[in-house]
């Protein structure tokens, strides 16, 4: 798993967090699924670092676009390979 970016609202108190899962359809969703779960305890580790008024809600999501820059690696490499 990769954290990809995050994006957080004007105020600071929602935070969208983008992770890249390599491997399967199901190994991504399990993923997703334990970082949800896991939501209260990384908000708890992130409010005792930021020592903000209000701690950001996190939201994890599965961010595709390292997937897509492989697609495409691997269509031009095979582009690249049909011309020779």
């Amino acid at each position: 798993m990769t954290l990809t970016e995050v994006k957080t609202s004007p105020d600071l108190r929602h935070a969208r967090v983008y992770v890249s899962v390599f491997g399967s359809e199901a190994e991504r969703e399990a993923t997703l699924a334990a970082l949800r779960a896991a939501h209260g305890h990384l908000q708890a580790r992130l409010a005792r670092s930021l020592r903000l008024k209000h701690t950001p809600t996190l939201t994890f999501e599965h961010d595709a676009s390292i997937d897509r820059g492989m697609r495409i690696t691997r269509l031009l490499k095979e582009d690249r390979e049909g011309d020779q």
